[in-house]
């Protein structure tokens, strides 16, 4: 194995049955302004896909909106894009790759802590070699266009988008499959369903392990 080799991706969940659903075939992509509203840490984000958001009913404080010689301070919500970034129904796991060093490793062990602690315990996980058939069966499945990677993380904002976000996500190392164009207030789920289920290319809290040959030392145990 080569030094930041992708592994697989992973899914924490709180509730077992949510997890089962999947492997059923039940694929749930969540809208942007859903996480903009949340509450809950890890899922909150004010700023999802987004450079800038405004929401009254978040009870964020009060702005000005200033158009020429037009204040503006009664606006019950503003968004604020980069470029040409639009909204996108969003289905998303967390990245494995293979640590380059010692560091990285503990890094690795507390990133998949932290997604336990507020996520849940139990996970799906999708291995490398499964990610390819899987992508081309979510396109025949689904009546909106797909496109899925990596999210990068940044402190500029003016990158920001559904696969740009801020750096204090990055434990987070997110894969997102992103399903196509919603409206900036949307809160509608997208959710679609594959009748023969996908537990044959995702597995349930399977056992994964990054150790010596002989077995005797362990570094990373996914279920530990």
């Amino acid at each position: 194995m080569e030094s930041n080799q992708f592994l697989g991706l992973v899914k924490f969940f709180r509730n077992e049955d949510f997890l089962d659903s999947l492997r059923d075939g039940c694929f749930h992509c969540t809208p942007p302004e859903v996480y903009r509203l949340d509450k809950q840490e890890g899922v909150s984000d004010k700023f999802e896909s987004c450079a800038y958001s405004y929401r009254e009913e978040r009870g964020d404080s009060p702005i000005t909106v200033k158009f020429g010689d037009i204040d503006i301070s009664d606006a019950l919500g503003l968004t604020i894009h980069n470029r040409t970034e639009k909204g996108a129904w969003m289905h998303c796991w967390f990245s494995l790759r293979l640590p380059k060093d010692q560091e990285a490793l503990e890094k690795l062990k507390d990133d998949v802590a932290k997604m336990k602690e507020q996520f849940g315990g139990h996970f799906a996980f999708i291995p490398a070699q499964n990610l390819k058939p899987l992508v081309s069966k979510l396109q025949e499945l689904s009546d909106k266009p797909l496109f899925c990677g990596e999210v990068e993380y940044t402190g500029e904002k003016s990158k920001w988008g559904n696969l740009v976000k801020a750096l204090d996500y990055s434990y987070q190392r997110e894969y997102r499959f992103l399903f196509g164009e919603c409206s900036t207030s949307e809160k509608e789920y997208y959710i679609f369903n594959n009748p023969d289920g996908y537990s044959d290319l995702i597995l349930k809290n399977t056992d994964f392990k990054l150790q010596s040959d002989d077995g005797e030392q362990v570094w990373f145990d996914l279920s530990a």
